[in-house]
């Protein structure tokens, strides 16, 4: 049985995630956990002092649990919830290896301004220190019933382990892949010649039965920079799903390069799927 992972703080776009991971359980025949970091949620901001905190802590989490199960759209649907009890986005990623985890589903408010500069949301940390593929749900109306994924890479040899790790959830998904190149004036621009070069690389890589056909499959985008392409390609094509691989860059490097996969997860409109490379 596959296994997913649904971090929550109990709030409406919690919910959301958990309705959109019931949609996935329910088609792939998973099971879902979930699982609560101590200090997310407003009001609950530091761990347990003592024993007797502990054990309070413990009993008010576990209502909360289970009047966040208490929906139509689980029935028939394994849930088994878990209580982190340190504050570590890291150990979503840990937790998720140790379980086995095919895929993290998680809501996303987003963030801007002072806030997505200094701090970025909660997602977006999990997001960047997550072995797992991460699906990154929107706080919005949109109904899960996903066709299509649009994969948005640069196609470097180095994002090869990520691509298979999309192919392996959009099977899962019973989705149709489809693909997009970014090309920007001011982050190595490529002629049509030098980016069929790079695919025809790539698809060789990963042992496509016809790279040369495979090129053609490729959808080109320009815009000025590549997030920006990435989201108004997809919402040019109506994609459901946008797939992208992440270097999970933290600390100075983060600072200073940012993340293209954070940015996309953080501001598109629709649920985006990121794997590390």
């Amino acid at each position: 049985m596959k296994t997913l992972l649904i971090p929550v703080d109990f709030s409406d776009t919690s919910k959301k995630a958990l309705k959109v991971a019931a949609i996935i359980a329910k088609r792939v025949n998973a099971k879902i956990v979930l699982t609560h970091m101590a200090g997310i949620e407003s009001g609950l901001t530091k761990e347990p002092n003592n024993f007797e905190e502990a054990l309070y802590y413990s009993k008010l989490i576990g209502k909360k649990f289970e009047e966040f199960t208490q929906v139509s759209f689980l029935d028939g649907v394994i849930v088994e919830p878990v209580l982190q009890k340190h504050l570590s986005f890291a150990s979503v990623s840990e937790m998720a290896i140790e379980l086995d985890v095919n895929l993290i589903v998680m809501g996303s408010h987003g963030s801007q301004g002072l806030e997505e500069f200094f701090m970025g949301s909660n997602t977006e940390k999990v997001v960047r220190s997550s072995e797992i593929p991460v699906l990154v749900i929107k706080d919005n109306d949109l109904n899960f019933a996903p066709e299509t994924v649009l994969y948005a890479s640069d196609f470097k040899l180095e994002t090869v382990s990520a691509y298979n790790r999309i192919v392996e959830i959009n099977k899962m998904l019973g989705t149709r892949l489809e693909f997009l190149y970014v090309n920007t004036p001011a982050n190595n621009f490529k002629t049509t010649y030098e980016m069929d070069d790079v695919l025809l690389d790539f698809f060789k890589e990963v042992k496509h039965s016809n790279p040369v056909e495979a090129i053609k499959t490729v959808k080109r985008f320009s815009d000025y920079t590549v997030e920006q392409g990435i989201m108004r390609y997809a919402a040019l094509v109506g994609a459901d799903i946008i797939a992208i691989p992440t270097h999970g860059r933290k600390g100075l490097a983060h600072f200073l390069q940012g993340s293209i996969s954070e940015d996309v997860a953080n501001h598109a409109k629709m649920p985006v799927l990121t794997v590390k490379m």
